[in-house]
């Protein structure tokens, strides 16, 4: 694996690289393999920011759709006390009033959280 700088790097590395080749060497070939590296590192600064664009995004679904259901089920206490769960009657039933079993719930966020 590469290091974490050169990583980052890479597309500057791509782009310096083909202007420097650019405008010292006078040739087509050279020119036009100039013209590929500088277009390969936009498109992969592009790509990168793209990318942790919608990680960012998920991040904050996750955080909006699945914690606030997690509260539901604890009890935050502070100083030396633990989290405790709530008491509630089992079975669990929804608003509809249908039983619900907790691989049900479990599957519910997942797939609210997928969407």
């Amino acid at each position: 694996m590469l290091p974490r700088k050169l990583y980052e790097l890479l597309p500057f590395l791509y782009m310096f690289t083909g202007v420097v080749c650019a405008v010292l060497i006078d040739s087509t070939i050279v020119l036009i393999s100039s013209m590929l590296l500088i277009v390969t590192g936009v498109f992969v600064l592009l790509m990168r920011r793209n990318f942790r664009k919608s990680l960012n995004r998920s991040y904050e679904l996750h955080q909006a759709v699945i914690e606030p259901a997690l509260d539901d089920g604890f009890e935050k206490r502070s100083g030396n006390e633990r989290r405790q769960r709530k008491v509630i009657e089992w079975p669990a039933r929804d608003d509809a009033g249908d039983q619900v079993f907790s691989d049900r719930r479990i599957g519910e966020r997942r797939t609210a959280f997928r969407n």
